[in-house]
């Protein structure tokens, strides 16, 4: 048999070869190369193939290039099939049905050969169908396959294990199978089997010589591919982006990439040549690196300084592994990423974190300074409040007026340590409101009452207009608060005989937050929707456009005289907008400019129904002492105790005072109090220490204990109630409360 007998195809430069094998490995290697030349040249190739040759071929196709991501590398398209599932498609009782496969895989060539060329297709169907003893069957395939060939423009290549050509019986079938393939692969020549029959004899011997020409011919074009492939490479890796450089298992510099080079600034021969070791900042480190690469260990990510050329530093992260050969480290592939920015960037978060830290603390440090300063402040005033109490009791003639003073200026200083005091509170999230159904009218009395003095001093004409039946939901306490800091502000803005004008009513069309609200109108007083409305006008000196974004900000003062008579710290309007915030409501201000007054807006969620209020505006009747009360009273303030003590005294109860903790403990075991009035803030033992001592020292004896101390936070409360106190007085201390709780004690 001569080549030139095979059939002729309808396209002469596509072909039709057969693959005969014995070894896998040479097989996937040929189809390998088959598909790898369609895709390169942006073709399709189609394996319709075992699954296990499949799972080879895909993914050594998949890396034969540097993809991007998941994508392969080729611009082709890669298509691949299980053969026994192709087959399943289109075989009826054990026969190839030639509708079905031009349906199946005739028309998947058709559709390739018609989007892109060239087309490779490589199949194995016809070798299955030989593994089941199905030959004529694989017969037929390879005719249908050679029908589609004269149609369609496609290589087609097909492989056939020589196991299953392994007795003299397959003799007529191998000679028919090479009868319909145009070319033969060089392995065919390892056919062994012995064959009787001469003319098929001289078929595999003529199979050989064309075989064998063509392994010569493929060896070239493999040569010609590796050099072509190796230069691709070298190209790849020196035009790379990233640092690449090759380290000898000696330390010395083989090769390195431009990228490399140019992150550092050296020439190709400063650089290659040299020790690794003399670019690097840091002696340990490459002493590190290059000991863990000669132990066979992979480096990622590891972070060093390099020197470059023009004596600056570059922090870089290596990426580092050894080829090995028997046993002993050849060379080191080294990946350098130039980590600058990271660094920078790492180096600014640790800065940021410091600065954090340093805020926190300088924020801890302005919390504990403002508790500090209340209790500090509150200590003085204290005795000054129990003097006019004892004054007004006496009914010093002559002196009313000075005693009015003293309480306004008292009442003024206790105010500022309050607000600084709450506005700490607020700003760490420590306030807890104690909601409750409420009058507005008795909030905003209070608020008036608070205010009064000030209102009073400056003769304004205070007009209030206020829904008597209103009521909210809210924290009697801290409404009161937020309205009266608004009508001090104003009676401070506004020159003396101005007019200021307090109004509550309900807005039944716009949200707390002063936008338009969907609630209907429900009926009259607490029932109905919408939103509480407060305002304070005044006819003063008003706030200019550029002040108003700013005026609720903390510490935040406007221009002041230089008398500044208006007086304050710059947070009264801060708390009111925090406390309002609170009610889940928002305040505003308003003003046409310059001595043109202003407007302050509260909008405050309405009350869900019409529940009792609470008389939270009322005021604590006189107390009037039934029973004599032993007291006793501890404070290292020598003026606050006597003045106390003295206040007690007038009232009929009998006082006996201690300015230590060690006089009290003495003081107690002979007067067995009813109540213990006791500072935190004592020397050698606090007041924690000392009411624990007292309630050994008292055993079984009834006694009313109460902390008085400049310290009023939340905390503090909680740690004197711990502690076993039943009271927390804050100082100032208000008579009238000590009194009341002296008179609820008993034996």
């Amino acid at each position: 048999m001569s080549n030139s007998t095979l059939p002729l195809l309808a396209h002469p430069d596509d072909t039709h070869v057969v693959r005969f094998y014995e070894d896998d490995a040479l097989l996937i290697g040929d189809v390998r190369d088959f598909a790898d030349e369609a895709l390169r040249r942006g073709g399709s190739a189609i394996l319709i193939a075992t699954e296990e040759h499949l799972a080879r071929l895909v993914p050594m196709l998949h890396g034969l290039g540097p993809g991007r991501g998941n994508q392969p590398w080729f611009s082709g398209k890669l298509i691949a099939l299980p053969a026994q599932a192709a087959l399943d498609r289109f075989m009826v009782d054990g026969w190839p049905d030639e509708r079905r496969f031009m349906e199946t895989v005739g028309e998947l060539v058709a559709k390739q050969a018609r989007q892109s060329t060239p087309v490779h297709a490589f199949g194995e169907m016809v070798a299955l169908l030989c593994e089941q003893g199905l030959h004529e069957a694989a017969l037929r395939l390879e005719a249908m396959w050679n029908g589609l060939l004269r149609d369609h423009a496609f290589k087609l290549l097909c492989a056939y294990p020589q196991r299953v050509f392994g007795s003299p019986e397959h003799a007529r079938h191998f000679r028919c199978v090479c009868d319909v393939h145009t070319d033969y692969y060089a392995t065919a020549a390892g056919y062994t089997t012995q064959i009787d029959d001469v003319d098929l004899q001289a078929a595999v011997w003529q199979q050989k010589a064309l075989a064998l020409e063509n392994e010569v011919g493929r060896l070239r074009q493999a040569e010609a591919t590796l050099r072509r492939r190796e230069k691709e490479l070298g190209d790849f890796l020196d035009n790379a982006a990233e640092g690449l450089h090759r380290v000898a298992g000696d330390g010395t510099i083989l090769w390195a990439n431009a990228a490399e080079l140019k992150m550092l600034g050296y020439t190709y021969d400063e650089y290659v040549g040299r020790p690794i070791s003399d670019f690097h900042v840091d002696r340990a480190v490459i002493t590190h690196i290059l000991d863990s690469l000669k132990a066979g260990k992979t480096l990622y990510d590891q972070p060093a300084r390099l020197r470059c050329k023009d004596g600056s530093i570059k922090h870089v992260l290596i990426h580092s592994n050894g080829c090995f050969e028997n046993g002993e480290l050849r060379y080191t592939r080294c990946f350098t990423r130039d980590a600058t920015d990271r660094v920078a960037r790492e180096l600014a978060e640790q800065q940021r974190e410091r600065l954090l830290r340093e805020l926190e603390h300088a924020n801890r440090a302005k919390d504990e300074f403002l508790a500090m300063l209340g209790h500090e402040l509150r200590n003085p005033l204290s005795p000054i409040v129990t003097a006019l109490h004892l004054m007004r009791m006496r009914g010093n003639a002559g002196t009313e007026r000075e005693q009015a003073i003293i309480e306004r200026q008292v009442d003024h200083l206790v105010r500022l340590i309050d607000d600084l005091l709450d506005v700490s509170r607020i700003t760490r999230g420590n306030i807890v409101l104690k909601i409750d159904t409420v009058r507005l009218a008795d909030v905003l009395s209070k608020a008036v009452e608070m205010a009064s003095h000030l209102l009073e001093q400056r003769s304004h004409r205070l007009t209030v207009a206020v829904d008597q039946e209103l009521v909210c939901q809210g924290d009697p306490v801290r409404l009161a608060q937020a309205v009266a800091n608004l009508l001090i502000n104003a009676a401070r803005y506004t020159d003396a005989g101005g007019d200021i004008r307090l109004s509550a009513w309900i807005d039944e069309g716009r949200g707390a937050d002063g936008g338009k609200d969907s609630r209907p109108y429900t009926g009259p007083g607490n029932e109905r929707g919408g939103t509480i409305v407060i305002e304070v006008r005044d006819n003063g000196v008003g706030i200019t456009a550029d002040m108003l974004p700013r005026l609720f900000d903390l510490f935040y003062q406007g221009p002041r005289k230089i008398d500044r008579q208006e007086g304050g710290l710059g947070i009264g309007l801060a708390l009111v907008k925090n406390l309002v915030e609170l009610h889940g409501g928002s305040v505003t201000a308003a003003s046409d400019g310059p001595d043109r007054g202003s407007v302050f807006t509260i909008r405050l969620p309405a009350g869900a129904g019409a529940e009792q209020a609470s008389a939270s505006g009322k005021a604590h009747p006189t107390v009037v002492p039934d029973e004599v009360r032993r007291v006793l009273l501890v404070d290292d303030n020598v003026d606050a105790a006597q003045a106390l003590a003295e206040l007690l005294k007038a009232y009929g109860h009998s006082v006996e005072v201690a300015h230590d903790p060690v006089s009290a403990l003495e003081l107690v075991q002979q007067f067995a109090p009813d109540v213990a009035v006791l500072d935190i803030g004592l020397p050698v033992m606090d007041g924690y220490e000392l009411v624990r001592r007292l309630r050994q020292t008292l055993g079984e004896h009834s006694c009313r204990f109460v902390a008085l101390t400049g310290y009023g936070q939340q905390a503090d409360r909680e740690r004197s109630k711990a502690a076993g106190f039943a009271e927390h007085l804050v100082k100032p201390i208000n008579p009238d409360a000590l009194l009341r709780l002296v008179q609820q004690s008993g034996r």
